[in-house]
Parts: C-alpha cells; structure tokens; sequence
C-alpha cells in the first residue's frame, strides 16, 4: 500500500504531501490544476523521466510504501541492505537543476532502473495511453496465468525447474564441448611436457640453488685461502692467534677471580668465547676441505643448470609463462588437472547428452501440461472479462483469450492473446489495436477487476494508479466505472485521476488539487475532503458550480448512493 507522497516543484505543484487511503482513493480538481502531476509524481517512483520539472529548480518525489506481503519488493530490499521502519520504506527521487536523477530506496542510493524493478513490483500506473496489461502478449501471458494460478501454478512451476535443469546441462555440455576441443588441440603437448618434467625431475628452487653453489665454485680458490687463512688467524701455531690470546686472558682472569669473586663472570665470558673461536676455526676448516674436495662439482653443476634451462625452453610452448623451476612446477600441476578434465570430459559429455534427452522428453510433457492448463483457464478468463465489461456497460463484447504455440522458453510454449469483438458479427481482434481508447480502458479495468478477484492471498495487495481511464466515457458507462473501481479496490488499493463525479463518488478518500494564483505566478495544493466538502466538489463537477443547490442536492445524492444507504446526505443552503 502506498501511505504518502510528497511532491516538490513538478509542473504546477509547489509542495504538496498527499495521504492515501487504503481502498479508493480519488483525485478531481479544475483542469490545469495539477491532476497529471501527481501522476507524473508516482511514475517517477517507478523510474520514469521528469519531463514537466522546472528550469533551474529542483524536483522530488517522495514516496513511503507499506511492504508487509510485498515479496518481491521486501527480497529486493533486503538484497539492498536497505532501511524498513514500522513495516515502512521510503522511495525518494531528486531531479537535480541540471537535470540530473538520483534515487533512493530505504537510505540506500540505486540506479533509476532498480525503481521499475522493486517498486515496479507493487505499484502499477496505468495512463490514457498506458494499458500495461493489454501492450503486448507477456503481459497477456503473465495476466492468464495470475488468474488461474491455482490449476497453472503447478505445471508452470514444474516447467521452469526443468528448464533450469536443462539449462545446466546445456551450460556443462558447453563446456565440456570446449574441453574436448581442447584436448584436441592441447592434450599431447601438455602430456609430452608432463613426461619430460617426470623425466628430469627438478625440484623447487634447484635452479637458482645451482647458481649461487656455481658462483660459489667459480671463486674457490679465493674462498678456500680466505678460510684457510681466517681459521689460522684463530688457531693457528705458527705465531700469536686469537686462540692463544684468549688462553692468556682467560688464565689471568680465573686466577684474579679466585681473589675477587666480582671476576668471575667475566672469566666464564672469556671461556665461552675461547670455545666458540674454536669452533669456528674448526667449520672455515671444514669449508675449506669441501672445496677443496669437489674439483668436478663445477662440471656436474653447470650441466644439470643447462639441463634445467632446456626444460623452461622445451615445456614452454605447452606451460607458458614459467621463469623458473619454481613456477614451472607449479604450472604443471594445473596442467596436470587439465588433463585428467580432459580425459573423463569425453565420457561425461556422452552422459549429459542422455541426460539431455530424458530431459527434453520431460520437457516436452510438462509443456504441454502447462499449454492443457492455460487453454482451459483462456475460456475461463474470457469469460470473467466479459462478465466485467457488461457490468461496464459493454454487454455484447464478446473476449476470445487465445493460445498459440511459440519458441520454448523458461515459462513454457505458449504465446497468449486477448481480443475482442465489440458487438455480435464483429470479428475478434487484438484488443490492444482494435478497440477504442473508451473501449480499452474499460477491458483494461474488466481484467484487472477479474485478476484481483481472483487473488487468494489479500497480503500485500496490489497499488493501482488510472490516469483518467474514465477519459471518452460518460453516463451509465461512467457510473460502472465507479462501481467496479471500487469493486477492485475491495482487493487492492486504487488511485484514480478523474474529471467523473459518477467515478469519484464511489471513493472512499477523496483528495482535491486546488489551483491559486498570485500575480503572474500559479500553484497548486492538495486537499483532503470530508464529506460535506466532498459533496460541493461533486456538485461542482457536476455543473461547474458548486454553489447550485440543485447540483448539490444531485451531488448529495449520488454520493449517498455510491457509499450506501447509510450515507449522510448534505443539506442544501
């Protein structure tokens, strides 16, 4: 349901809040007053464009809906991470100066299109030129299948999870299609370099592990004399060494701390340090052994370098993008799982094509279960709109709900069409093209009358919104109007824009746009009537002047007989 609007700078409209009722809310004033505008304010919820703003002001529409049984909606909200206050959220819309458009919904800012998607989902505008039902053979579809949903839900549900079943298959048959190709085109190479890596066997870092032992082995001379000369340093016999040097000190301390105990831990440093320049005298002694001992690691170790730099260059054209072992290995690994895809594709692709046969055969019996369904719920539906539009004042329209065999897609084969033969003899036609604009508004209402009644579920009733739909209509057409308006409005909320008092009469709030002018400057606000206000406005609709106690007394009653009985009826002055 649709609470409030509140509507700033749009054509006319200076500011204006307008508070809806639940059932059947109507919208009269004089013309030019600013009728089209609210109108223009609620499409612009749905993420229509703002062509009647102001030149250099900006414009906004403000819009608060309750959502409790709006699925659709409150799921697209949550999705949002968007604010619902009391079971409330607002829709905001900004047309900035230079024309720019932002939107918001619950706090959150959207693109304009998420308005006609989520709010699009509760709220349906319908202007003069707008019959969304009618337009074309997907609403018309979706419009058979809201009426029976009872006997077409099942089957229509049972199609589209099969079709997303099927569509799976067809994604993965796809790709294992394209995994065949590549086995083709990939799987020997990828098996030649797979081989030739088993073969040399390299392992992580072992090419830069060569290098640096190579640059180690290139200057062996050099390092052997340089820890041959350092061990001696430490602990050698031929002169004064580190070693002997320690001794001395060590000797002396020790003996000094057997005096003075405050030497001691100096002494127990000074043993510490005796032994570990022993012990590293005795590795630079090792080091020097090693290298000395390995006059052909400098052959071994440039041809295994060599062998691994032919495998980077060989395995590159099947595992490309390798700098080092490293990175080849790893490479190799996703290579290796390639393989084993490729080697079970060719079996699962032979799987899923049975799969999609069965599947195409399911297909096959729950689409023609949807179209056996559809068909018997056509005559239904027909015969629900034609009930309507006699109530409507169009007793020999005869409606034929057509189902015609299309392109399989999600929601099954059949292509849906509602025409219509205005009078007996008369042939059936779209009802879109062929009926009058009079015409058309009232099998849009008859089908919309005949959806809501059909609603199980009164939660989360739709918002309506009729433009004039009452435009090229009168008498006892207009005063059907009124009666099935607010027929609908018994499942719905309904707002209508009307210049009918037999229409506006049936309303149970009644909002008047009042037009005032100061200088050369014109405006427009909006008024909520009570029932004796509601009683002048009719009057004036009536006769154009609401001060006539004959188009008062009129007014009075039509509205008594519009509300009930029980309506109080105004006095005349």
């Amino acid at each position: 349901m649709l609470s409030t609007l509140r509507i700033r700078h749009i054509g006319v409209i200076d500011d204006a809040t307008l508070d809806f009722g639940p059932g059947f809310t109507a919208l009269t004033g004089e013309t030019g007053a600013g009728k089209t505008m609210i109108v223009t304010g609620l499409s612009m919820l749905l993420g229509e464009r703002l062509d009647r703003g102001r030149a250099g002001t900006a414009s906004s529409v403000d819009g608060v809906i309750a959502v409790p049984g709006h699925a659709r909606l409150i799921e697209g909200i949550d999705e949002l991470g968007a604010e619902i206050e009391d079971d409330e959220v607002l829709i905001a819309r900004r047309v900035t100066k230079d024309g720019r458009s932002r939107a918001h919904i619950g706090g959150v800012p959207v693109p304009i299109g998420t308005l006609s998607t989520l709010v699009g989902s509760a709220v349906t505008v319908h202007g003069q030129m707008d019959q969304q039902r009618l337009r074309g053979p997907e609403p018309q579809r979706e419009a058979l299948d809201t009426f029976a949903i009872a006997s077409i839900g099942e089957p229509l549900a049972r199609h589209r999870e099969l079709w997303e079943q099927r569509r799976a298959l067809v994604a993965e048959r796809d790709e294992l299609a394209g995994l065949l190709a590549e086995r083709s085109r990939r799987g020997d190479l990828l098996r030649e370099a797979l081989e030739q890596i088993e073969q040399v066997d390299p392992q992580p870092h072992e090419d830069d592990d060569l290098r640096a032992e190579l640059e180690r082995l290139g200057h062996a001379v050099e390092l052997r004399e340089a820890a041959v000369q350092s061990s001696l340093a430490l602990v050698g016999d031929d002169g004064p060494s580190v070693a002997s040097l320690l001794d001395l000190a060590t000797t002396a301390v020790g003996t000094a701390a057997r005096t003075d105990r405050a030497l001691a831990p100096l002494a127990e440093r000074l043993d510490a340090v005796r032994l570990d320049v022993s012990d590293i005298a005795a590795e630079l002694s090792r080091y020097a052994e090693d290298v000395e001992a390995s006059p052909g690691r400098l052959d071994a170790a440039n041809e295994r370098l060599h062998e691994l730099t032919l495998l980077l260059r060989d395995t590159g054209a099947a595992l490309p993008g390798a700098q080092d072992v490293t990175e080849l290995l790893e490479i190799s690994q996703g290579a290796a799982a390639d393989l084993d895809r490729f080697d079970g594709a060719q079996e699962r692709h032979a799987v899923v094509e049975e799969q999609l046969a069965a599947l195409d055969a399911q297909l096959d019996e729950a689409a023609s279960a949807l179209t056996a369904a559809r068909t018997a719920a056509a005559e239904h539906l027909a015969r629900a709109v034609e009930a309507e539009l006699r109530e409507l004042e169009m007793p020999q329209a005869s409606i034929r709900v057509e189902v015609t065999e299309h392109a399989p897609r999600e929601h099954g084969r059949d292509a849906v069409a509602i025409l219509i033969s205005p009078h007996p003899g008369a042939r059936h036609l779209p009802v879109a093209t062929s009926a009058s604009g009079g015409e058309l508004s009232r099998v849009m209402l008859a089908l919309e009358v005949a959806l809501a009644s059909s609603r199980e579920d009164r939660s989360g009733a739709p918002v309506f919104v009729f433009d004039e739909i009452d435009a090229g209509i009168g008498g006892r057409a207009a005063l059907a109007v009124g009666q099935r308006l607010a027929q609908l409005a018994q499942h719905a909320q309904v707002i209508v824009v009307t210049h009918l008092p037999q229409v506006a009469a049936h309303a149970t709030t009644h909002l008047r746009i009042v037009k005032t002018a100061e200088g050369d400057r014109t405006s427009s606000t909006v008024e909520s009537l009570d029932h004796e206000a509601r009683v002048r406005e009719l009057a004036r609709m009536l006769a154009g002047d609401d001060a006539s106690r004959t188009a008062r007394e009129h007014a009075a009653e039509l509205l008594a007989q519009s509300q009930g009985a029980g309506a109080p009826a105004a006095e005349a002055p």
